[in-house]
């Protein structure tokens, strides 16, 4: 019996959303230390109030995928992605991890408009999820750069800190896409090199290109106007 794929009936489409969904509860409940580890550093209430709505979504963030995850066989993978971020939990506070955050976080909304561009009118459950997770992303994206220079961090160290993280991210989406398609038995099959070059093509062009602003020393993420996502 043929296997089903739940992204546009495609392994590589498939793996990729699995990918991304086996990251994030991981690093959404790692942000979520980080954020609450600086709550007593900041008096300014308009900048406190948006860390509160963060803690909020990210927490709700990671309990959707993990529905997602289960539901998908995914959990094993999952628990793994957690063990990378026990460290952090240890020591939320230091800078290393702020900078990855928002590193990660930009990365975050560009695959949120990566997710809307191409999903956002369909109607299945699984769609849904990473588009209303998208929106969230893109209405936060800019909190934790502006935590970043609240503290009055550089922003030369935190570009050092993006490329460790960016890497890591964009590293771990393709390896673990290509490995499973191996896996399936798939990855020669000439419609499934034909689904990685749409997808590979999509994700450097959606994510990688974008996720570069952030070496820009004037970075700002509300360069990019979003308000058609939300209209």
């Amino acid at each position: 019996m043929m296997k089903k794929y739940w992204c546009d009936n495609s392994a590589v489409w498939t793996h990729y959303g699995n990918a991304s969904s086996i990251i994030f509860p991981a690093w959404e409940k790692a942000f979520v230390a980080i954020v609450q580890s600086y709550m007593d550093d900041v008096t300014d209430a308009d900048l406190k109030s948006r860390m509160v709505q963060f803690v909020k979504e990210e927490t709700a963030h990671s309990k959707a995928h993990e529905d997602f995850n289960l539901r998908h066989g995914l959990k094993e993978a999952e628990e793994d992605e957690y063990k990378n971020t026990k460290l952090l939990h240890r020591k939320p506070k230091l800078r290393f991890w702020l900078g990855t955050m928002v590193s990660i976080e930009h990365l975050a909304s560009c695959m949120g408009r990566s997710y809307l561009d191409r999903w956002s009118d369909r109607k299945s459950k699984d769609f849904k999820l990473f588009c209303y997770h998208a929106k969230e992303e893109l209405g936060h994206k800019k909190l934790a750069l502006d935590l970043w220079d609240y503290l009055g961090y550089d922003r030369k160290e935190l570009r050092k800190i993006a490329a460790v993280n960016q890497k890591y991210v964009i590293g771990f989406l393709l390896k673990y896409t290509i490995q499973k398609v191996k896996e399936d038995g798939l990855l020669y099959k000439l419609s499934t090199i034909i689904d990685m070059i749409d997808c590979f093509s999509y994700i450097g062009i959606k994510i990688v290109i974008p996720g570069l602003r952030i070496y820009r020393k004037d970075f700002d993420p509300d360069d990019i106007d979003d308000s058609k996502y939300f209209s």
